[in-house]
C-alpha cells in the first residue's frame, strides 16, 4: 500500500474526527411559493433514508417550517447564546425524529458572538446525539432587506421558485444578489407549484439562461413538485405529505429530491464547526449592512 503523504494523512485524521454534514438552505425571492413546506417535508424524507436531520428554523409565525409541520417552538437558539437553556433543551422533535430548532432571535446575536462563544457554539452542535447528517436551513424570503445574508451559512443553497412571473422575476433578483454582493456561484433550482414537467423546464431554463447569460453562473436544477390539492391537505392538518399520504404526486416528487441530495458531493470538510463559522459571519454582515 502507498504511503500517505502527510496533507493526505492530516485530511484522513480530521475527517475521521469530525462528522461530516451536509448544509443546505432553502431560499425563496419572494413569500409564497411553498418554501417552508418543501423545508419540511424533504426534511421528513431525508429523515426516512436513515439521515439525522436538523432543521434551524430562522422564521416566525405561520409561514415558518415548524409552524408547518405542527411543531411548537417554546424557545430560540438566542437562549443558548444567552446561556439560558442548553441546546438539547430548545430543539424539539417533529414528523419522522426530524429536530427543529428556531432562529429567529439568534440571529441577531450572533453577529455579535465573541470567538469564545462561537466555539461553545459549535461544540454545542456537535455534542447532539444523534449525531447530525443534514442540517437544513429554513430561510427567510428575500423580500426582508438583510434576509439573504443568511443563506450564506450552508453548502449548498436551494432557490425554490413557483410558477408565477413575479416569483421567478424575484428568484433571478435574488440569484443576481447572492452572486455579486456574496459570491455565491452554486445554487440549486427547484420549480414548485407546477402542473406539467414541461411547464417546470420552461421556467428553470428561462431562470438558467437568463443567469448564464448576465451573472456568468450555471444553474443546477433540483427537479420539480407538481401542484398537489393532496400536499394543500396535509399542510392542513400540520402534517408532512411524504408520511400521511405517501402514494401522492408531490411525496413520490419530494423522495425523487431527497435523493438527489443524498448523492451531492460533500463541499470539502463540511463539518458542524464550518457551519457555525458561516452562520456566525453570515449573522455579521447582516448586522453591518443594517447599519449601513
Amino acid at each position: 500500500m502507498a504511503e500517505l503523504m502527510p496533507d493526505q494523512a492530516a485530511g484522513l485524521r480530521r475527517m475521521f474526527a469530525r462528522s461530516m454534514v451536509r448544509t443546505v438552505t432553502l431560499t425563496s425571492g419572494k413569500a409564497g411559493t411553498g418554501r417552508s413546506v418543501i423545508a419540511g417535508n424533504l426534511a421528513a424524507a431525508l429523515a426516512r433514508r436513515g439521515q439525522s436531520v436538523c432543521v434551524l428554523d430562522q422564521n416566525r409565525g405561520r409561514r415558518s417550517v415548524s409552524e408547518q409541520m405542527g411543531v411548537v417552538l417554546p424557545h430560540d437558539l438566542a437562549d443558548v447564546v444567552r446561556r439560558d437553556r442548553l441546546l438539547a433543551d430548545v430543539l424539539v422533535s417533529g414528523p419522522d425524529g426530524v429536530r427543529f430548532v428556531g432562529a429567529a432571535e439568534a440571529v441577531r446575536l450572533l453577529g455579535s458572538l465573541p470567538e469564545d462563544e462561537e466555539v461553545r457554539l459549535t461544540r454545542a452542535f456537535g455534542s447532539l446525539q444523534p449525531a447530525i447528517d443534514v442540517m437544513l436551513v429554513d430561510a427567510p424570503s428575500a423580500e426582508s432587506a438583510h434576509a439573504p445574508c443568511y443563506t450564506l451559512a450552508s453548502a449548498e443553497v436551494i432557490v425554490v421558485v413557483s410558477g408565477e412571473a413575479d416569483a421567478i422575476t424575484e428568484a433571478y433578483s435574488l440569484i443576481k444578489r447572492l452572486t455579486w454582493d456574496f459570491a455565491r456561484r452554486r445554487f440549486h433550482v427547484l420549480v414548485n407549484r407546477v402542473r406539467t414537467e414541461e411547464q417546470a423546464g420552461a421556467i428553470f431554463d428561462n431562470l438558467a439562461g437568463t443567469a448564464r447569460r448576465y451573472l456568468g453562473v450555471e444553474l443546477a436544477s433540483l427537479g420539480w413538485i407538481p401542484e398537489d390539492d393532496i400536499l394543500r391537505k396535509a399542510v392542513r392538518l400540520r402534517q408532512t405529505v411524504v408520511g400521511a399520504f405517501p402514494e401522492a404526486p408531490s411525496s413520490a416528487a419530494l423522495h425523487a429530491i431527497a435523493d438527489t441530495v443524498m448523492q451531492w458531493p460533500y463541499a470539502g470538510e463540511d463539518c458542524l464547526d464550518g457551519f457555525v463559522q458561516r452562520l456566525v459571519q453570515a449573522s455579521r454582515i447582516a448586522s453591518l449592512s443594517a447599519s449601513a
